[in-house]
Protein backbone atom coordinates (compact mmCIF):
# COMPACT_ATOMS: atom_id res chain seq x y z
CA UNK A 1 0.00 0.00 0.00
CA UNK A 2 1.56 3.58 -1.11
CA UNK A 3 2.12 6.40 1.44
CA UNK A 4 -0.26 8.61 -0.28
CA UNK A 5 -3.62 6.12 0.78
CA UNK A 6 -2.68 7.21 4.55
CA UNK A 7 -3.51 10.09 6.40
CA UNK A 8 -3.29 10.60 10.14
CA UNK A 9 -6.05 9.34 12.06
CA UNK A 10 -7.37 6.46 14.15
CA UNK A 11 -8.67 3.54 12.53
CA UNK A 12 -11.70 1.86 13.81
CA UNK A 13 -11.66 -2.15 14.20
CA UNK A 14 -14.85 -2.24 11.78
CA UNK A 15 -12.86 -0.38 8.94
CA UNK A 16 -14.09 -2.48 5.71
CA UNK A 17 -11.60 -2.88 2.83
CA UNK A 18 -11.28 -3.84 -0.85
CA UNK A 19 -8.39 -5.96 -1.34
CA UNK A 20 -8.36 -6.14 -5.09
CA UNK A 21 -6.11 -8.40 -7.52
CA UNK A 22 -3.45 -6.77 -9.47
CA UNK A 23 -3.46 -9.21 -12.07
CA UNK A 24 -7.44 -9.47 -12.86
CA UNK A 25 -8.45 -6.55 -11.27
CA UNK A 26 -11.48 -8.47 -9.48
CA UNK A 27 -12.10 -6.32 -5.67
CA UNK A 28 -13.03 -8.13 -2.66
CA UNK A 29 -14.25 -6.84 0.35
CA UNK A 30 -13.47 -8.33 3.80
CA UNK A 31 -13.68 -6.56 7.05
CA UNK A 32 -10.43 -5.58 9.62
CA UNK A 33 -11.38 -8.65 11.91
CA UNK A 34 -11.17 -11.16 9.28
CA UNK A 35 -8.02 -9.88 8.15
CA UNK A 36 -6.57 -9.91 11.26
CA UNK A 37 -6.49 -13.65 11.26
CA UNK A 38 -3.83 -13.08 8.80
CA UNK A 39 0.25 -12.36 10.75
CA UNK A 40 0.99 -10.13 7.28
CA UNK A 41 -2.15 -8.52 7.70
CA UNK A 42 -1.73 -8.25 11.54
CA UNK A 43 2.21 -6.97 11.63
CA UNK A 44 0.66 -4.15 8.64
CA UNK A 45 -2.21 -2.55 10.90
CA UNK A 46 0.05 -2.84 14.11
CA UNK A 47 2.59 -0.75 11.52
CA UNK A 48 0.23 1.76 10.09
CA UNK A 49 -1.82 2.03 13.69
CA UNK A 50 -2.91 5.69 14.62
CA UNK A 51 -3.50 6.31 10.33
CA UNK A 52 -6.48 6.17 8.89
CA UNK A 53 -6.65 4.44 5.41
CA UNK A 54 -8.55 6.04 2.47
CA UNK A 55 -10.26 4.74 -0.54
CA UNK A 56 -8.33 4.51 -4.28
CA UNK A 57 -9.85 7.85 -4.87
CA UNK A 58 -7.85 9.68 -2.34
CA UNK A 59 -10.85 10.66 -0.34
CA UNK A 60 -9.91 11.06 3.22
CA UNK A 61 -12.26 9.71 5.98
CA UNK A 62 -13.64 6.94 3.68
CA UNK A 63 -14.36 3.64 6.02
CA UNK A 64 -13.43 1.29 3.07
CA UNK A 65 -9.74 1.52 1.50
CA UNK A 66 -8.45 -0.39 -1.37
CA UNK A 67 -5.61 -2.85 -0.96
CA UNK A 68 -3.95 -4.04 -3.87
CA UNK A 69 -2.26 -7.27 -3.71
CA UNK A 70 -0.10 -9.49 -6.28
CA UNK A 71 -2.62 -12.16 -6.17
CA UNK A 72 -4.96 -13.87 -8.81
CA UNK A 73 -8.83 -13.86 -8.13
CA UNK A 74 -8.38 -17.85 -7.42
CA UNK A 75 -5.71 -17.28 -5.04
CA UNK A 76 -7.42 -14.19 -2.90
CA UNK A 77 -10.52 -16.17 -2.90
CA UNK A 78 -8.99 -19.29 -1.49
CA UNK A 79 -7.29 -17.31 0.81
CA UNK A 80 -10.39 -15.30 2.09
CA UNK A 81 -12.29 -18.59 2.06
CA UNK A 82 -9.88 -20.20 4.76
CA UNK A 83 -10.00 -16.76 6.79
CA UNK A 84 -14.07 -16.98 6.93
CA UNK A 85 -14.76 -20.47 6.74
CA UNK A 86 -11.48 -22.57 8.25
CA UNK A 87 -11.86 -26.17 7.08
CA UNK A 88 -12.71 -28.64 9.86
CA UNK A 89 -10.35 -31.56 9.98
CA UNK A 90 -11.04 -34.50 8.16
CA UNK A 91 -13.36 -37.17 10.31
CA UNK A 92 -11.11 -39.89 12.48
CA UNK A 93 -12.33 -43.66 13.17
CA UNK A 94 -10.84 -45.26 16.13
CA UNK A 95 -7.64 -46.54 15.67
CA UNK A 96 -5.69 -49.50 17.67
CA UNK A 97 -2.08 -48.12 16.16
CA UNK A 98 -0.81 -44.92 16.60
CA UNK A 99 -1.68 -43.57 13.00
CA UNK A 100 -5.13 -42.29 12.83
CA UNK A 101 -7.55 -43.67 10.41
CA UNK A 102 -9.54 -41.37 8.44
CA UNK A 103 -13.04 -41.62 7.07
CA UNK A 104 -12.50 -41.04 3.60
CA UNK A 105 -16.46 -40.21 2.96
CA UNK A 106 -17.50 -38.30 0.07
CA UNK A 107 -17.10 -34.51 0.40
CA UNK A 108 -15.31 -34.75 4.21
CA UNK A 109 -11.89 -34.68 2.79
CA UNK A 110 -10.21 -31.69 1.04
CA UNK A 111 -8.87 -33.05 -2.35
CA UNK A 112 -5.36 -33.44 -2.50
CA UNK A 113 -5.01 -31.15 -6.16
CA UNK A 114 -6.11 -27.60 -4.50
CA UNK A 115 -4.36 -28.54 -1.16
CA UNK A 116 -0.25 -27.52 -1.61
CA UNK A 117 -1.80 -24.48 -2.75
CA UNK A 118 -4.26 -23.82 0.08
CA UNK A 119 -1.08 -25.06 2.07
CA UNK A 120 1.02 -22.15 0.40
CA UNK A 121 -0.99 -19.55 1.35
CA UNK A 122 -1.93 -20.42 4.42
CA UNK A 123 2.38 -20.07 4.96
CA UNK A 124 2.76 -17.46 3.16
CA UNK A 125 -0.03 -14.90 5.01
CA UNK A 126 0.75 -16.58 8.51
CA UNK A 127 -2.76 -18.18 8.57
CA UNK A 128 -3.68 -19.67 12.33
CA UNK A 129 -1.77 -22.60 13.67
CA UNK A 130 -5.20 -24.53 14.22
CA UNK A 131 -6.01 -23.83 9.92
CA UNK A 132 -2.48 -25.06 9.12
CA UNK A 133 -2.74 -28.03 11.42
CA UNK A 134 -6.76 -28.87 9.73
CA UNK A 135 -4.74 -28.26 6.47
CA UNK A 136 -2.10 -31.04 6.78
CA UNK A 137 -4.47 -33.37 8.42
CA UNK A 138 -6.11 -33.07 4.87
CA UNK A 139 -3.12 -33.51 3.63
CA UNK A 140 -2.59 -36.70 5.64
CA UNK A 141 -5.76 -38.09 4.69
CA UNK A 142 -4.97 -37.85 1.28
CA UNK A 143 -2.67 -40.44 1.65
CA UNK A 144 -4.46 -43.03 1.25
CA UNK A 145 -6.06 -42.00 -2.41
CA UNK A 146 -2.70 -40.14 -3.35
CA UNK A 147 0.07 -41.55 -1.85
CA UNK A 148 3.00 -40.72 -4.32
CA UNK A 149 2.12 -37.16 -4.71
CA UNK A 150 1.33 -37.30 -0.86
CA UNK A 151 4.81 -38.75 0.28
CA UNK A 152 6.36 -36.21 -2.67
CA UNK A 153 4.90 -33.28 -0.82
CA UNK A 154 5.45 -33.85 2.31
CA UNK A 155 8.97 -35.21 1.76
CA UNK A 156 9.76 -31.78 0.21
CA UNK A 157 8.11 -29.40 2.84
CA UNK A 158 9.68 -31.58 5.40
CA UNK A 159 6.44 -33.08 7.02
CA UNK A 160 7.72 -36.49 8.19
CA UNK A 161 4.28 -37.63 10.29
CA UNK A 162 2.41 -37.13 6.48
CA UNK A 163 5.27 -38.66 5.00
CA UNK A 164 5.19 -42.00 6.94
CA UNK A 165 1.67 -41.98 6.24
CA UNK A 166 1.90 -41.69 2.65
CA UNK A 167 4.92 -44.36 2.52
CA UNK A 168 2.20 -47.36 4.19
CA UNK A 169 0.19 -46.77 1.06
CA UNK A 170 3.57 -47.08 -0.96
CA UNK A 171 4.14 -50.94 -0.26
CA UNK A 172 2.19 -51.69 -3.58
CA UNK A 173 2.80 -51.96 -6.11
CA UNK A 174 6.76 -52.33 -6.54
CA UNK A 175 8.57 -49.22 -6.49
CA UNK A 176 10.21 -50.85 -9.75
CA UNK A 177 6.95 -50.73 -11.52
CA UNK A 178 6.56 -46.99 -11.46
CA UNK A 179 7.56 -44.97 -14.76
CA UNK A 180 10.57 -42.47 -14.46
CA UNK A 181 7.59 -39.99 -14.68
CA UNK A 182 6.09 -41.05 -12.12
CA UNK A 183 8.73 -41.27 -9.78
CA UNK A 184 10.69 -38.45 -10.46
CA UNK A 185 8.06 -36.26 -8.66
CA UNK A 186 9.70 -37.65 -5.49
CA UNK A 187 11.98 -34.13 -4.57
CA UNK A 188 15.24 -36.07 -3.51
CA UNK A 189 17.38 -38.85 -3.66
CA UNK A 190 17.08 -39.25 0.35
CA UNK A 191 13.35 -39.43 -0.17
CA UNK A 192 13.19 -42.20 -2.20
CA UNK A 193 15.87 -43.93 -0.62
CA UNK A 194 13.69 -44.09 2.33
CA UNK A 195 10.81 -46.17 0.51
CA UNK A 196 13.34 -48.48 -1.28
CA UNK A 197 14.65 -49.18 2.17
CA UNK A 198 11.51 -49.61 3.60
CA UNK A 199 10.60 -51.89 0.82
CA UNK A 200 13.82 -54.06 1.22
CA UNK A 201 13.76 -54.01 5.01
CA UNK A 202 10.01 -55.55 4.85
CA UNK A 203 11.07 -58.30 2.32
CA UNK A 204 13.74 -59.33 4.23
CA UNK A 205 12.03 -59.22 7.46
CA UNK A 206 8.77 -61.37 6.04
CA UNK A 207 11.28 -63.33 4.17
CA UNK A 208 12.99 -64.40 7.43
CA UNK A 209 9.61 -64.88 9.39
CA UNK A 210 7.89 -67.29 6.36
CA UNK A 211 11.14 -69.36 6.62
CA UNK A 212 11.09 -69.92 10.46
CA UNK A 213 7.73 -70.77 10.86
CA UNK A 214 6.71 -74.58 10.54
CA UNK A 215 3.69 -76.35 10.19
CA UNK A 216 4.30 -78.35 13.23
CA UNK A 217 6.85 -76.43 15.29
CA UNK A 218 8.68 -78.76 17.67
CA UNK A 219 6.24 -81.39 16.89
CA UNK A 220 3.66 -79.82 18.35
CA UNK A 221 -0.21 -80.81 17.13
CA UNK A 222 1.35 -83.39 14.88
CA UNK A 223 -0.86 -85.26 12.36
CA UNK A 224 0.77 -89.04 12.60
CA UNK A 225 -1.52 -89.98 9.33
CA UNK A 226 -0.31 -86.99 6.77
CA UNK A 227 2.44 -85.28 9.13
CA UNK A 228 4.95 -85.83 6.04
CA UNK A 229 2.75 -84.88 3.33
CA UNK A 230 1.66 -82.23 5.30
CA UNK A 231 5.43 -80.84 5.78
CA UNK A 232 5.98 -81.23 2.22
CA UNK A 233 3.15 -79.37 1.19
CA UNK A 234 4.28 -76.44 3.57
CA UNK A 235 7.83 -76.56 2.46
CA UNK A 236 7.08 -76.37 -1.01
CA UNK A 237 4.78 -73.44 -0.38
CA UNK A 238 6.93 -71.53 1.57
CA UNK A 239 9.95 -72.01 -0.26
CA UNK A 240 8.47 -71.10 -3.47
CA UNK A 241 6.67 -67.99 -2.04
CA UNK A 242 9.93 -66.70 -0.60
CA UNK A 243 11.21 -65.93 -3.90
CA UNK A 244 7.99 -63.92 -4.85
CA UNK A 245 7.81 -61.51 -1.63
CA UNK A 246 7.13 -58.17 -2.36
CA UNK A 247 7.10 -55.17 0.46
CA UNK A 248 2.70 -56.03 0.43
CA UNK A 249 3.00 -59.52 0.44
CA UNK A 250 0.53 -61.22 2.26
CA UNK A 251 2.21 -64.34 3.56
CA UNK A 252 -0.36 -65.23 5.91
CA UNK A 253 -3.23 -65.03 3.50
CA UNK A 254 -0.93 -66.93 0.56
CA UNK A 255 -0.04 -70.03 3.11
CA UNK A 256 -3.87 -69.81 3.88
CA UNK A 257 -4.08 -71.27 0.41
CA UNK A 258 -3.23 -75.00 1.76
CA UNK A 259 -6.17 -75.16 4.47
CA UNK A 260 -7.98 -76.25 1.14
CA UNK A 261 -5.65 -78.84 0.41
CA UNK A 262 -5.49 -80.11 4.17
CA UNK A 263 -9.64 -79.48 4.74
CA UNK A 264 -10.28 -83.06 4.62
CA UNK A 265 -7.59 -83.93 8.27
CA UNK A 266 -8.96 -82.03 11.39
CA UNK A 267 -5.44 -82.13 12.83
CA UNK A 268 -3.99 -80.92 9.70
CA UNK A 269 -6.21 -78.29 9.26
CA UNK A 270 -5.63 -76.74 13.10
CA UNK A 271 -2.01 -76.87 12.33
CA UNK A 272 -2.32 -74.52 9.61
CA UNK A 273 -4.85 -72.36 11.22
CA UNK A 274 -2.39 -72.02 13.88
CA UNK A 275 0.61 -71.27 11.81
CA UNK A 276 -1.28 -68.83 9.85
CA UNK A 277 -2.53 -67.13 12.79
CA UNK A 278 1.26 -66.84 14.08
CA UNK A 279 2.60 -65.77 10.57
CA UNK A 280 -0.21 -62.80 10.90
CA UNK A 281 0.93 -62.34 14.51
CA UNK A 282 4.49 -61.78 13.55
CA UNK A 283 3.96 -59.80 10.20
CA UNK A 284 1.79 -57.16 11.72
CA UNK A 285 4.70 -56.31 13.95
CA UNK A 286 6.79 -55.25 11.03
CA UNK A 287 7.76 -51.83 9.80
CA UNK A 288 5.01 -50.35 7.44
CA UNK A 289 6.05 -46.95 7.12
CA UNK A 290 9.47 -45.08 6.64
CA UNK A 291 9.92 -43.92 10.26
CA UNK A 292 10.00 -47.54 11.91
CA UNK A 293 12.50 -48.88 9.52
CA UNK A 294 15.63 -49.36 11.83
CA UNK A 295 18.29 -46.78 10.82
CA UNK A 296 20.66 -49.17 11.08
CA UNK A 297 19.20 -51.55 8.61
CA UNK A 298 21.32 -50.81 5.57
CA UNK A 299 24.51 -51.68 8.08
CA UNK A 300 23.35 -54.93 9.41
CA UNK A 301 22.50 -56.10 6.32
CA UNK A 302 25.61 -55.39 4.27
CA UNK A 303 27.88 -57.56 7.26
Amino acid sequence: MSNDQISSADTTSDTHFHVRSLPDGTAFQVSRHALEACEVFKDMFACCEGFELVDDKDEPGSQEAVLDLDETEHALATLFRLIQHPPAPPPTENSEGTRPRFKLDAGSVIPFPILPFMLHLADKYGLSETIIRSLRLHMQSNAAINPLPVYAYATAHDLPKIAAEASAYLLHPPLSSYTKGDIQIIPTVTAYHELLRLHEYRKSRLREILLNEDLFPHGYGTCPTHKQWATQLWEQKRVYLATQLEAATDIAGEMHELACQLSSCPLCRKAVTAAVEMLQYKCRRVARTVDYVPQDYWLGAVQ
